[in-house]
Formats: C-alpha cells, sequence, structure tokens
C-alpha cells in the first residue's frame, strides 16, 4: 500500500530528525536502551518519585510516576521526544520503591524471601513540542529464593540494594535471588522494550531492535506477561 510506504518513510525521517532521549539515572535501563536501532542521548531524571495515593493501584501509580520523569526533563536543545520509566516491587497489594537505609533494605528483603510476587514498571514517552504523552504499564510476577541471613546481610553491605526497587535486582549474579521470572524479564529489570517501541511508533517514530545485539534468553516469556496497561484501558 503506498500510503502504509509513505507513513513508514515519515517515521524513519522524523527519528533521523528529532533527538530523542531517555530521562533516566539507572545503568541497567541506559544498557537496554543501546538495543534499538535508532540514536538515544541519555538525561538525567530530575525530582524526588512521588509516593502512591492511597489506594492507588500499582500499574496506575508506574504511569504516573514515569510521566512525572519526562515532563520533568529538560532536554539541552529543541524538540525531543523523551522515554522515561518507573518500576516498583508490589508485595500483598504494597508498593516497595527503593531503599533509604539498611534497616530498610532489611525489611523488604525479609518479607520478599521465598515468596512470590509483583514488578511493575511503567514508560512514558513525550513530544516535548505538542505536550502528547503516551503511557503504559506491564507487571511480571518473580519467585525469590529462600537466601540465608549472611547472603542477604553480605548483599546489603555491599551498596547494591539502594538504587533498586525492592532492594535487589533479579539479574544480580554474585546474590543471585530470583529462581523463577513469569512475564518479560526486560520489564523486571526496568526497561521493557516491546512497551517502548510501540509508544515510540505512535509518535512517529519506527524504531526496532538494532542488528546483532542478542535478546536475553528470558525474554522468550515476555508475552507472559500479566497484564500491559495503555491509555484507555487494558491490551
Amino acid at each position: 500500500d503506498p500510503r502504509n510506504d509513505g507513513v513508514m518513510k515519515s517515521r524513519r525521517d522524523n527519528r533521523d530528525k528529532v533527538k530523542i532521549a531517555l530521562a533516566s539515572g539507572s545503568p541497567r535501563r541506559r544498557e537496554i536502551i543501546k538495543a534499538l536501532d535508532v540514536h538515544v542521548d541519555v538525561i538525567g531524571s530530575k525530582g524526588d518519585e512521588p509516593s502512591p495515593d492511597a489506594g492507588e493501584p500499582p500499574l496506575v501509580y508506574a504511569r504516573r510516576v514515569a510521566e512525572g520523569k519526562v515532563r520533568r526533563a529538560s532536554p539541552s536543545e529543541g524538540h525531543a521526544i523523551i522515554i522515561g520509566a518507573d518500576t516498583s516491587v508490589v508485595l500483598g497489594g504494597a508498593i516497595l520503591g527503593k531503599p533509604t537505609d539498611e534497616a530498610e533494605a532489611e525489611r523488604m528483603l525479609r518479607s520478599l524471601r521465598g515468596r512470590v510476587h509483583g514488578v511493575v514498571t511503567g514508560i512514558a514517552v513525550l513530544d516535548t513540542a505538542t505536550g502528547k504523552c503516551e503511557t503504559t504499564a506491564r507487571s511480571s510476577d518473580v519467585h525469590l529464593r529462600r537466601y540465608t541471613d549472611d547472603e542477604m546481610l553480605a548483599y546489603i553491605a555491599s551498596g547494591e540494594p539502594f538504587d533498586k526497587a525492592g532492594a535487589y535486582a533479579a539479574q544480580d549474579r554474585h546474590f543471585r535471588p530470583a529462581i523463577r521470572i513469569e512475564g518479560c524479564y526486560l520489564n523486571v529489570v526496568g526497561l521493557p522494550l516491546c512497551d517502548v517501541m510501540p509508544l515510540l511508533d505512535k509518535m512517529g517514530v519506527a524504531a526496532g531492535i538494532r542488528k546483532g545485539w542478542k535478546i536475553p534468553e528470558e525474554c522468550e516469556d515476555c508475552e507472559l506477561g500479566r497484564e500491559t496497561v495503555t491509555e484507555g484501558g487494558a491490551r
């Protein structure tokens, strides 16, 4: 269809003309975004993350926080498409963010040990020229092993928990807390590309996975994510 060809050409042209930026201080997100076949600059994420409102569903909270991040970001030059994300751990309906000290990290890790919990990541993509923002959120289930107190305390002493929701990273090769993930692996790490690319497409930017990037084996079960929410409802 010539019309579809024209749309795709416009999107390819757009991605070369418009600055695309990731508003994040997360080393994990900065690494994952390199998988896209478009150039993405990295800019800092400003401001503190708000607390959940009383009774606010985790998926709604994740989208709200992600949108706040992109709206607070200020690109150094003109028109830009800004990507933002926020990840939370959910246990028994309670939303766990990043621990502020060793005691809180220990409480979180004790509460999660040997249990199944949800990991929710919200994604937002903002067009700074129009103010249009598209959001989505996804949840995956993570099963943690029964690590010992000594393992847990050594992990806390390493300083690793303090920039991570729930005080742990599923992909940590030393602590190895996760024994099973149901759903999107990159969602658990913090940036589900399967959600980022459709949102970029809605902004007129055709992005795919760059040639040569090896998709993690864990991503084979990506579509098993329990729920994906977009503006306007579930899909």
